[in-house]
């Protein structure tokens, strides 16, 4: 009776753990955002997000269509395709449902060759205090409005972005056009003193965060301004509101009040040229609950910056006030989308 019983037990446990994987052949066609007509793909590579990237299969050149063998997908992970074309990654997230790993996936790739004069950089920073020191955050909007369409080549004429000297726990991230996921950057050093975005642009307005930490010993530090100065104003977000900035001679601060987001201050640094170095002293402030940045992120919720503290529809309506331009607003409206879907 016991035995029979076990049998029962064995056949349900592997049924059950059987159900927990699915064999599908994931399948879909290449666009050339560029041209307009079928695309190529160097390579193509699936990988399952489960708290990793966990590689599962991965097919040469395409060219139009592509298809996977029949592959062992686990049940209720994302699977994240990565298409390389010439020298550019891809992205193209499949959600963890059957009706979405059985539809075709449409892939869009671009040829290179945007001009550097048709990429454009808004940024802002935000810093917050912590118990052992100052824990810094900048967003980077860029706008890669090219026509037609191309990639832009980040090797050609780095974009580069400044990192203080005395910074810890240094993470990057940028998220793509179309992507509802971010991918993790290496910080490579740049010759002007900073780190370099070491990946190509795609068409459309692309989201880079930088975070880093200052520590307590540290009562000042210097920020090279690179891509920050692009648009000659700077907006700098602080947390506690009641802590205040100071800067070095030959670079002045303006305290911000109108459209400011509720719970902080802003200000701006302004006039701001290619290379100019601005030494920041911030003081007061209660410290706020310490955050922790992993050195070696998961992915969660498609970002590897999870503790980024301003409403980002917020932080663009400010950017939409601050600097009046366009593409900024169009970027609201897509935020606007993601958040209502």
């Amino acid at each position: 009776m016991f035995r029979s019983h076990l049998f029962s037990i064995l056949i349900l446990i592997f049924l059950s753990s059987s159900s927990y994987a699915e064999k599908l052949s994931i399948y879909g066609t290449i666009q050339n955002g560029t041209t307009g007509g079928f695309g190529k793909a160097d390579s193509i590579r699936m990988l399952a997000l489960q708290g990793a990237m966990v590689p599962l299969a991965d097919i040469g050149p395409q060219s139009g269509k592509f298809r996977f063998p029949e592959t062992e997908l686990p049940e209720g992970a994302p699977i994240l395709l990565q298409i390389q074309y010439q020298g550019v990654n891809y992205n193209k997230m499949i959600p963890p449902t059957s009706k979405f790993r059985t539809s075709p996936q449409d892939v869009t790739v671009f040829e290179k060759g945007a001009d550097r004069k048709q990429v454009a950089v808004k940024s802002l920073m935000q810093v917050m205090r912590e118990k052992k020191g100052l824990r810094v955050f900048k967003l980077f909007l860029i706008d890669n409005s090219s026509k037609p369409p191309k990639s832009y080549d980040s090797s050609l004429s780095p974009l580069e972005y400044s990192v203080a000297a005395e910074a810890t726990e240094i993470l990057a991230q940028i998220q793509q056009p179309g992507s509802k996921m971010a991918i993790p950057l290496g910080i490579p050093e740049g010759k002007n003193g900073g780190r370099i975005l070491d990946r190509a642009i795609l068409p459309g307005v692309s989201e880079m965060q930088i975070s880093y930490f200052i520590p307590n010993e540290f009562d000042k530090f210097t920020e090279r301004m690179l891509i920050e100065s692009e648009n000659g104003k700077f907006p700098i977000f602080v947390k506690p509101q009641d802590m205040e900035i100071k800067t070095g001679e030959g670079t002045s601060v303006t305290k911000l009040d109108k459209d400011v987001p509720p719970g902080l201050s802003a200000y701006v640094l302004s006039s701001l040229d290619f290379g100019t170095a601005v030494e920041f002293t911030f003081s007061g402030g209660k410290p706020l609950p310490t955050i922790s940045n992993n050195t070696n992120p998961e992915i969660w919720n498609g970002s590897i910056l999870t503790s980024w503290d301003l409403s980002l529809f917020a932080v663009v309506g400010f950017l939409g006030f601050l600097f009046t331009l366009s593409f900024i607003f169009v970027y609201r409206k897509q935020i606007e989308r993601k958040n209502n879907p």
